[in-house]
Parts: C-alpha cells; sequence; structure tokens
C-alpha cells in the first residue's frame, strides 16, 4: 500500500515539472527571437509512439537511477520540465504551447514521479519500490498512447506546420 507521505512526494514531484514546463516556456519566451528549431516531420502514430517510449522509458530509468533523495528526483524532474518547456517556446512563442501537453503531461508526469520515489525507495533500501515501478511503467505506456495518438492531432490543430510546431 502506498503511504500518504509516499502520495504527497508522488504530487511534489508532478507540481516541481510542471512549474519547471511554465517556467521553461517562459524563459523560452523571453529569450527566444522567433526562431523555429524543430519542424513537425510526418511520422505515423506507431513510429512515434515508439519514438516516445524508448525516449520515455529512458529517462525513466535514468530518473530511477539518480534519485538517491526526493532532494535529486525533484531537481532531475524540474530540469526535465525546463528543457520541454524551453523547447517547446521556440515553437509557440505564448503559453498555449502548453495545451497539447496536458492529455499525456499529467499522466506521464505522475509516472516519472513513481519512478523518482521508487528510485528513492531503491537506494534507501526499501522492497515496497516494485509497485511504484510497475505503476510508473503503465503511466509512461498509457501517456505514450495518449501523446502519439491525441496530442499530436490537438497540436497539429492547434498550430500550422508554418509555426513550426511540435509535441515533445
Amino acid at each position: 500500500m502506498i503511504r500518504i507521505r509516499s502520495v504527497y512526494a508522488i504530487l511534489g514531484g508532478v507540481v516541481i515539472m510542471w512549474v519547471g514546463v511554465v517556467g521553461g516556456v517562459l524563459l523560452g519566451y523571453v529569450f527566444s527571437h522567433g526562431v523555429c528549431l524543430h519542424a513537425v516531420y510526418d511520422v505515423s502514430p506507431l513510429g512515434l509512439l515508439l519514438i516516445i517510449i524508448v525516449r520515455n522509458a529512458s529517462f525513466s530509468l535514468a530518473v530511477f537511477l539518480v534519485s538517491y533523495s526526493l532532494f535529486i528526483a525533484y531537481l532531475v524532474l524540474f530540469t526535465e520540465g525546463l528543457y520541454v518547456g524551453f523547447s517547446m517556446s521556440f515553437t509557440v512563442r505564448s503559453l498555449t504551447a502548453l495545451i497539447p501537453l496536458l492529455p499525456h503531461g499529467i499522466i506521464e508526469l505522475l509516472g516519472y514521479s513513481l519512478f523518482a520515489l521508487a528510485g528513492v525507495k531503491y537506494h534507501s533500501g526499501d522492497v515496497g519500490y516494485w509497485r511504484l515501478l510497475a505503476f510508473g511503467i503503465a503511466a509512461i505506456v498509457v501517456a505514450a498512447f495518449i501523446e502519439a495518438f491525441i496530442s499530436t492531432l490537438i497540436a497539429r490543430q492547434l498550430f500550422s506546420k508554418a509555426l513550426c510546431s511540435v509535441v515533445i
């Protein structure tokens, strides 16, 4: 059973990463000059799903391995949030860049937070990390399906290719 303190730690990770995403968008908005660094490539949803699962699994493993403490876990999640937000700011010059991130982002960030807490538990010798890993894997896979099949459609509807929209 997941303890209340663990739930707070998981929610804290989700909040920290979203703060990073919004901060990254705002930083990118301040520092970008309308330069488009990304372009949308026509990739099939299944191909995109594979790319997303590999990227998210790699990041999840890294979060698990380096999460010796909640501070380190939160720092990693915040940094990833800054990266995602900053990257999105180059594609769209407003907070509307967050809209395509919402459908999958909530579940994906929950998965990352579960991996972070599992890493903290693993490094402290607690055997309860397996359940967190299982839920984290499920969250990452569900989020990847939503990102590949739903979030990309939302992004394409909101932003034309002329704006160089991309879903990260």
